[in-house]
């Protein structure tokens, strides 16, 4: 689920990159998920800005410990 998440981030990224906010958000959110340091702020954040599809896999998916 968490590759599926990505892959969903990086085309919410390039369908959105004239807006600013979901390149940033994306890219911020993909370095959390590398670290597995992503909070449900964060997740919430995808779903808003970048893609509507990864923030609900990404709330779906258990915290990493």
């Amino acid at each position: 689920m968490e590759t599926a998440a990505k892959v969903f981030i990086i085309i919410g990224m390039i369908c959105g990159f004239w807006a600013i906010l979901p390149l940033v958000f994306g890219i911020i959110a993909l370095n959390k998920m590398k670290k597995n340091q992503m909070t449900t702020g964060w997740k919430v954040c995808t779903l808003i800005f970048v893609s509507l599809i990864a923030g609900i896999l990404l709330l779906c998916m258990p915290e990493k410990q």
